[in-house]
């Protein structure tokens, strides 16, 4: 069992390594909550355990549910027909889209997503409808948070943002906001917030440019999460830059990473002491990998992460980069039972078999809700 179990808060540095390790470990969950974890022996033997429904996993790892700290979702305004019958297909089909990934997420492990909408481009006025059908999936058939991605501001007045930025904190559309950071116009956002006076989460996309914007909208939004779209491309300036900020770097193993050219950018992140998560840089218009069992093999290969580097960076890290970290990412005493059986033998498998599926079973919130399994429920 990989319990990530460890001290409050996100890792960083030695910390990434210790996965919490429990050989021939069990856990066991009352009311969708993990009651007790441990040694097997020592789980049977609790008065609490003895009329418990037992779910075997020999020959197999147990490992806390995959959390992806970045979806990126934009609404295709392109249907055709006239105004109103555009939109509406618009955000239907989005709608459908997007249940459909979440769907394919469970499938291989991710239990926990951030995902971000955007109108996008022409479809700009789409957004508070796009957040409102991300609402209505709710939680189902995965934890989901909603970020309202501004993107680059352009031309589009403060004026117009704030009222945006009101409704959906007054509809609870939304439970953080991103900006884009390679703009200059970003550095100017923290008076949109100081304005609306927003109590939602920041996060902040960089996609590079000058390091001095990326320090002064480190300083200024003091974002939780700062999203990397092209990881190979971050200078050694601004990884220092990135490791004195408390903010966590997201690693997006996306199209760029697969694509690119290798690199040690993961390394030299965890070395300089910065805080690192992972997300599979799923991207409705350009980047269509969502499982995070590739991601894991695509940031040991190609960004130069240590294996258990990477099951911290999918799991407890990306936890904490989407404000989850205190209910789910590690096998813990009192955290949501989000669990996964994976059929390998041994961790180290997972990156090393690419682009395999090792999920036999998924557990969220102490329900078996994926089984490939023979396992059946005993009746009683």
């Amino acid at each position: 069992m990989l319990s990530l179990r460890g001290p409050r808060g996100v890792r960083r540095g030695a910390a990434l390594r210790d996965l919490g390790i429990i050989e021939d470990g069990a856990v066991l969950i009352r009311d969708g909550l993990i009651a007790e974890v441990g040694s097997t022996r020592r789980i049977e033997n609790l008065r609490d355990a003895r009329n418990a429904i037992e779910i075997p996993a020999n020959g197999r790892i147990i490992v806390p549910g995959f959390v992806d700290a970045s979806l990126t979702l934009k609404v295709n305004g392109r249907s055709s027909g006239d105004k109103h019958f555009r939109k509406r297909k618009s955000i239907l089909e989005f709608q459908d889209d997007s249940l459909s990934l979440l769907r394919s997420c469970l499938q291989h492990g991710t239990l926990t997503v951030d995902l971000k909408a955007s109108g996008g481009g022409a479809a700009r006025d789409l957004d508070i409808p796009a957040l409102r059908k991300l609402a209505e999936i709710g939680s189902n058939p995965v934890s989901t948070g909603r970020t309202w991605h501004v993107g680059e501001t352009g031309d589009q007045r403060y004026e117009v943002l704030l009222g945006r930025l009101s409704a959906l904190e007054r509809r609870k559309l939304m439970h953080s906001i991103e900006f884009d950071g390679g703009s200059n116009s970003a550095t100017e956002l923290p008076s949109l917030l100081a304005l609306g006076k927003s109590r939602v989460g920041i996060k902040l996309t960089w996609r590079g440019g000058l390091t001095e914007n990326l320090s002064r909208c480190l300083e200024g939004l003091r974002p939780a999460a700062v999203y990397c779209a092209a990881p190979i491309f971050l200078t050694a300036q601004q990884t220092a830059v990135l490791a004195e900020s408390p903010a966590v770097a997201v690693l997006g193993a996306g199209k760029e990473v697969f694509q690119g050219p290798a690199s040690s950018i993961g390394r030299e992140l965890v070395d300089a002491g910065a805080a690192i998560a992972l997300s599979s840089g799923y991207d409705s218009e350009s980047g269509a990998n969502y499982s995070m069992q590739m991601s894991l093999s695509l940031s040991v290969v190609r960004l130069g992460l240590s294996m258990e580097e990477a099951f911290s960076a999918a799991t407890i890290n990306a936890a904490y980069a989407v404000g989850r970290g205190d209910v789910v990412g590690s096998i813990e005493v009192g955290k949501h039972a989000d669990l996964l059986l994976l059929n390998v033998p041994d961790y180290r498998e997972v990156p090393a078999q690419f682009g395999v599926n090792h999920v036999d079973m998924a557990i969220r919130d102490g329900n078996v809700v994926l089984n490939r399994t023979r396992w059946k429920a005993t009746t009683r």
